[in-house]
Order: structure tokens, then sequence, then C-alpha cells
């Protein structure tokens, strides 16, 4: 008998011992699921961290774009105008000033017989207008002699 029982008390240990094992191997199949969500968590967060640095980099270069906007509409003194080395073929607003400056781009210079490049005066005048909004347009001409 006690062979019996020794058997089956050794059978339940072995039983037992096996039930942990599995238990184990779950749990270390789960540790490793949870390993790779918290990487791919971390990875996760690394991008939205850039994202946010680029969407901040950007913030910052429209305040001060905003900031120079505002200055400049409410400067009231003295305008400097010099010559500009370029031919302007636009006459416009300010607003306009970006598609004058790309037609400039394209604008190739004339020579002369001898291969010296004429050289033209441009005279940039801005002439303010106020307008009933206290808003200001300004306007270039230019004139070539």
């Amino acid at each position: 008998m006690t062979s019996e029982t020794s058997i089956n008390v050794m059978q339940r240990h072995l039983l037992t011992i096996e039930k942990l094992r599995n238990r184990v191997r779950q749990m270390l199949k789960c540790v490793i699921n949870l390993h790779i969500e918290f990487l791919v968590l971390e990875s996760n967060v690394n991008t939205m961290m850039d994202d946010v640095k680029s969407f901040n980099e950007e913030l910052l270069e429209v305040q001060r774009l905003d900031a120079l906007i505002s200055a400049l509409r409410d400067y009231s003194g003295p305008t400097i105008c010099h010559e500009w080395p370029y031919p302007l073929i636009f006459k416009g607003t300010i607003d306009d000033a970006d598609i004058a400056q790309i037609l400039n781009g394209r604008k190739k210079v004339d020579k002369s017989n001898n291969n010296n490049i004429n050289e033209r005066n441009i005279n940039c005048e801005v002439r303010c207008k106020s307008a009933t909004n206290s808003s200001t347009n300004h306007q270039l001409s230019d004139e070539v002699t």
C-alpha cells in the first residue's frame, strides 16, 4: 500500500510541477508580449514628440512672422528707398511682390555688342495710401533711366 500511495503522491507532484511549468510559460509569454507593447508605445511616443517639436518650430516661425507683419503695419516712420539692381517688371501692391519676385528671377539681363552688361537704374518709390480701415497699401513703381 505504501508503494501505491507513494506513487499517487509522486503523480500528484508531477502533475503539480507540470501545471506550474505551464503557468510559468504563460507568464513568460505575457511578459514578452508586454515588453513588445512597451517598445511599440515608446516608438509612438518618440514619433509624437518629433511631430510636436516640428509643430512648435512652425508655431514659433508663424508667431515671429505675425509680429513682423504687425510691426510693419504699425510703422509710420520714413521709408528708405534704394536702387534695385534688377529691373522690376511688375507694378502692384506688396501682396503681389511674390509674383514680381518670381517674374524678376525669370527675366534675362540684356547684353550689349561688346558683352558688357547694360546698367539700369531703378528708382523704387513707395507710396502709402491710407484706407478707411487704417491699413496701409503699398505700391511699387519702376523707372528705367
